[in-house]
């Protein structure tokens, strides 16, 4: 008897112990059913590629998380958030096989003071534009990432993230990784004389010099129906590849809002990305296997360039349809300048419709079209997708 009353009170203990830290299990799952294809004409030869089947994180990226915190007092509280992406198809896990890839983050927060953000993270420019893009950055090439490489939920690893609080609806935000963990070519740089050279992928070095570096700037308004951002993203090159480090600096700012009428809400973006370009969505996003169109950064997720350069933009609309349907449609261009326009590289532009009905306030089934030409800015290269499926919050 009493060593079950002391196994009871260590138990009780114990669970005390556990539950003085706020702990919320929680995650999406996504799957659903897509038809794609592509095809290109090179040398007077049509390419063609198609897919039919199992489609994951179409919506929104299957995930699986756990956030908590803990007050300390006087306004201040702890914070961290573990996420892990995973493809519920096969079970594998997402974003190169990392345990916690889409987020790994512990936070410091202030009342007065704003929030500060340590780990993995997204960078400003998917943070601020996320509710701009009728899409949510979600179904693919219809998103916003497709035409604004820096909106594609571009990630960085070791990032110090600094944001405001609210004042007045105005919200500013700083960030600074020391190593994105990004892949990346060095076009015209060092033993890389073109845009067919091999990925570098770069490490954390102990120099700092030596890491592939970004910082992240953004600024949200929001009042009442009405939503401005605005962000600018810049990264900074080794300095140990061959002969030295990359002339060119990849920028990207993008500035935009949203409005919320009677019947609709009305979206429209505009940016530009120079000396460079980050990654959009590949042509085919949330199918199996490769597409067979690149991006305009190649094979990795940023391209250095001296004058490479891009001009995008962006119109969308979500109309409420009842009660708990919506529907999506947005256009977008992406118009090369520079070398790329030299190159022989077209404007691309995306057409894309889509569907979202509520069964309850944590699932809901989606339908969605999307046709890009020239895509990724190749001449000739179309991009088709059309799909159903279901998403799931726990």
């Amino acid at each position: 008897m009493k060593r079950l009353v002391l196994l009871a009170c260590v138990m009780w203990s114990c669970s005390r112990i556990a539950y003085a830290t706020d702990v919320t299990l929680y995650g999406i799952i996504d799957m659903g059913l897509q038809y794609a294809s592509t095809q290109q004409n090179v040398l007077d030869d049509n390419f063609k590629k198609s897919f039919f089947g199992i489609a994951t994180g179409v919506q929104s990226g299957s995930r699986f998380g756990v956030r908590g915190g803990e007050s300390l007092g006087s306004g201040w509280r702890i914070g961290f958030n573990l996420e892990g992406g995973f493809d519920p198809g096969n079970g594998t896990s997402g974003q190169a096989n990392r345990l916690f890839g889409r987020q790994a983050i512990l936070s410091i927060m202030s009342e007065q003071l704003g929030q500060l953000d340590f780990g993995r993270q997204i960078n400003l420019a998917s943070n601020y534009f996320l509710s701009i893009d009728p899409f949510a950055e979600g179904f693919g090439q219809a998103n916003i990432g497709a035409s604004f490489g820096s909106a594609n939920t571009t990630r960085y690893s070791n990032m110090v993230l600094y944001q405001t609080p609210s004042i007045e609806g105005l919200k500013l935000g700083a960030g600074y990784s020391f190593a994105t963990g990004l892949s990346s070519i060095y076009a015209d740089n060092g033993s890389c004389l073109n845009r067919t050279c091999n990925v570098t992928v770069p490490d954390y070095a102990y120099q700092a010099q030596n890491n592939l570096r970004a910082i992240t700037l953004g600024a949200q308004y929001a009042a009442g129906p009405l939503m401005l951002s605005a962000s600018l993203d810049r990264l900074q090159g080794p300095a140990d590849i061959p002969n030295g480090p990359p002339a060119s600096s990849p920028t990207a700012w993008m500035v935009g809002g949203s409005y919320k009428f009677d019947l609709f809400k009305l979206s429209a973006v505009y940016g530009q990305t120079r000396n460079g370009s980050l990654n959009g969505q590949s042509a085919g996003t949330g199918a199996g296997g490769a597409s067979g169109i690149n991006s305009s950064t190649g094979s990795a997720d940023v391209l250095f360039g001296e004058n490479f350069a891009s001009d995008a933009y962006l119109v969308g609309l979500v109309i409420p349809a009842g009660a708990r349907g919506s529907v999506l449609a947005s256009w977008q261009m992406v118009k090369p300048a520079g070398e790329y326009a030299s190159l022989g590289f077209k404007n691309q532009q995306i057409a894309s419709l889509g569907y979202t009905y509520l069964f309850t306030a944590r699932t809901n089934l989606y339908a969605y079209a999307s046709y890009g030409q020239n895509f990724a800015m190749v001449a000739s290269a179309q991009s088709s997708m059309v799909g159903v499926g279901i998403r799931h919050q726990f």
